[in-house]
């Protein structure tokens, strides 16, 4: 999981202090004037009521928090000058007039990025021809927007196993309250089931809040990695192509 290393650690610090910050908000002001420890907001919507309520929310709220950490993430590194930083755009382009061939390698070996990935490969192969160096660079460039599609996918899968997560809690805390009317030969009061029942249904509410944003800001992501890989490998191949200009001149 990329997102979560380095700079972006700190970014899910962020979002996990930002999570406590709304938590205790909420708490303020429905807590303050509520005195039943079972059903203020920390005890039930943190802790799922206590016992196995929070078995079943913990991994949910972690997903949450890597899921804000994403969201964040992508905001910030998926961008055209962030994939392809316009300085060595240009350092490239002077490096490959002047047929400094293994000056612009080591350029695109030091400064890895969506650009010199493709370039790179491509001017690896340049005493092979410009067929061979179409070829390593059309390559290069589907391996560069799997990495992309996968860099987002990570929000498709929160979106779809939070809903699960809170779904089986859910079930669970359901036929542990059924088991108690089982249990006693007289019905139980509806305070009982519905204490039971409110913290399972809680687990669901935040399956519902992970995945509502996450599939969301997937499908966003996804369509701007579409329409910057579309950008960024005509970029690349016309850098490529002056090859057979040059090919064609000889």
């Amino acid at each position: 999981m990329t997102f979560l290393r380095g700079k972006a650690g700190w970014v899910g610090l962020g979002a996990l202090l930002l999570n406590l910050g709304l938590c205790a908000l909420a708490f303020a002001q429905d807590g303050g004037t509520r005195t039943d420890a079972k059903t203020d907001f920390i005890t039930v919507y943190i802790l799922g009521g206590g016992g196995f309520g929070f078995i079943f929310l913990l991994p949910i709220e972690i997903l949450s928090i890597a899921t804000i950490a994403a969201i964040i993430e992508h905001f910030v590194t998926l961008q055209r000058d962030k994939l392809v930083p316009p300085e060595v755009v240009v350092e490239l382009e002077t490096l490959l007039d002047e047929e400094q061939y293994e000056e612009a390698i080591s350029l695109c070996e030091a400064s890895k990025n969506y650009l010199t990935n493709i370039v790179g490969a491509a001017i690896a192969r340049v005493g092979e021809g410009y067929e061979a160096m179409k070829v390593a660079a059309e390559t290069a460039t589907e391996e560069e927007n799997l990495k992309l599609l996968h860099k987002i996918s990570w929000l498709s899968l929160f979106g779809n196993i939070g809903p699960m997560l809170g779904l089986f809690g859910t079930v669970v805390g359901m036929v542990i309250a059924f088991s108690k009317i089982a249990e006693q030969q007289s019905s139980p009061s509806p305070s009982e089931l519905a204490t039971g029942i409110f913290t399972a249904l809680v687990t669901t509410v935040w399956g519902l809040l992970v995945a509502m944003p996450a599939l969301a800001f997937f499908y966003v992501f996804k369509m701007r990695v579409q329409r910057l890989s579309f950008e960024l490998s005509n970029v690349a191949l016309e850098i490529v192509e002056r090859f057979k200009v040059a090919e064609g001149n000889k």
